[in-house]
């Protein structure tokens, strides 16, 4: 693994969530057409996300949300 894959396992999230900015994004997309094993780590990644919106669908429970933001930020 050398430097550029270890940049972009590090962009990774980012990269998916299309949140990088443009020059990273196409310096990722360029990277992953060269390098196999980062290919194939994004890819599994995404599998995972699939997964993971497919079968997580509950709701937190009501109020949840604020208890949980008035944790982290009291007035």
């Amino acid at each position: 693994m050398d430097d550029s894959c270890r940049q972009v396992l590090r962009e990774l999230q980012m990269f998916l969530d299309g949140e990088s900015a443009d020059e990273l994004q196409h310096i990722i997309s360029r990277h992953l057409g060269d390098c196999g094993p980062c290919h194939d780590q994004v890819e599994f990644q995404r599998e995972v996300r699939v997964l993971i919106a497919a079968k997580c669908t509950d709701c937190a429970p009501p109020g949840l949300m604020e208890r949980v933001c008035a944790t982290l930020w009291p007035s």
